[in-house]
């Protein structure tokens, strides 16, 4: 009984560094905000674009010919996750931009659409003919 009794201090002291170092890595967890907007290439010429919108503000999600400043597509949305996925293989060579905005914050990625021609020289076979003379 006495040596439980011993113990006791140093068992609630490790109890206490312990739930203390949880509670940090908890508070650090919960402290760490998600990425609002996130846009991935997906394959050659197509992008996914996610939006988290935990409080569901108006949100809208435009791609923009930046020369211009016309709107190619446009989607509009208050739910608390949205995105699209946008395929611009058929779009002329240019700059765009991805535009989310959410509430009063906007969130540009700009795209730089051109193609490049590759120039090469290949050398042929050699070829000798005798002339007479």
């Amino acid at each position: 009984m006495k040596t439980l009794l011993k113990q006791a201090p140093r068992l609630l002291l490790v109890a206490a560094c312990a739930s203390l170092g949880f509670t940090q890595a908890a508070q650090a967890q919960s402290s760490a905000r998600p990425q609002p907007v996130c846009v991935d290439k997906v394959g050659d010429f197509t992008y996914l674009v996610r939006v988290s919108n935990p409080h569901f503000k108006k949100g809208e999600l435009q791609v923009v010919r930046l020369s211009d400043k016309a709107v190619l597509y446009e989607k509009f949305t208050d739910k608390p996750v949205f995105g699209s996925k946008l395929n611009v293989k058929e779009l002329p060579d240019g700059e765009y931009a991805f535009v989310v905005k959410v509430g009063k914050e906007v969130t540009r990625y700009t795209l730089d659409l051109h193609t490049e021609t590759e120039r090469k020289a290949n050398l042929g076979s050699v070829s000798m003919t005798a002339m007479a003379e």
